[in-house]
């Protein structure tokens, strides 16, 4: 393997993991508050906001001790948050690439989400309008107590959805989020240029797709 976008063909992949923001989301720190695009990410970058995503605090609550820890006031942040949520752009052409893949399995993939969220944003996002019905199952890690890349969290998500590892592919933005997949044996893919992840994507479940396909045209 010769680089993050590149897979050993298998044709036993049957189950596809997507992280949510930065990959089937786009979005904005860009904001009309005092709060400047790049404290805005610091701030989501911390322990606090951590925290918030692993559900063990409030929104409130998260909003009071960012707003203690960066000195800016409360209220800011709470319309710096919505206005962020407000930006949020699903990636239309991933959700089709998705569409496509499980109708080729004909039933035989299954596509799960996996995100680092806090339950106010989590019971937000799914009311946006997109194709959710991709997906088998979404896994918040404000509804598991975990976020990535605690390897507890994957260890969870694999137990419920009752995954074998070796026949998984795990797409995220984050290196280290693709990294800790690896470790537990699923194949990782890290999504920095969409075409090539695209091209990935269509090489990971290629042959797997043609092994079903030849199936069928024996079976006939």
């Amino acid at each position: 393997m010769t680089g993050d976008r590149e897979v050993q063909i298998s044709p036993e992949y049957r189950t596809l993991i997507l992280d949510l923001g930065d990959v089937l989301f786009s979005w904005s720190p860009e904001n009309k508050t005092s709060i400047p695009p790049r404290m805005l990410k610091e701030m989501m970058n911390g322990p606090i906001w951590h925290d918030y995503e692993r559900n063990r605090m409030s929104q409130a609550d998260c909003h009071a001790r960012l707003a203690a820890q960066f000195s800016v006031q409360a209220s800011d942040i709470d319309a710096a948050f919505v206005q962020v949520r407000e930006s949020l752009r699903p990636n239309e052409e991933l959700v089709a690439l998705v569409r496509e893949l499980k109708a080729q399995f004909h039933g035989q993939l299954r596509v799960f989400a996996l995100s680092n969220i806090s339950l106010p944003d989590y019971e937000f996002i799914i009311t946006l309008p997109t194709d959710w019905s991709i997906f088998d199952e979404v896994f918040a890690s404000a509804l598991l107590g975990e976020r990535k890349p605690d390897r507890a969290i994957y260890e969870r998500v694999v137990q419920e959805a009752g995954i074998d590892p070796a026949t998984a592919v795990f797409v995220d933005d984050k290196a280290e989020n693709v990294e800790v997949a690896r470790a537990l044996g699923i194949h990782g893919i890290v999504f920095d240029k969409q075409e090539g992840v695209f091209q990935a994507l269509r090489k990971a479940f290629g042959e797997r797709v043609e092994a079903i396909q030849e199936s069928r045209r024996t079976e006939n």
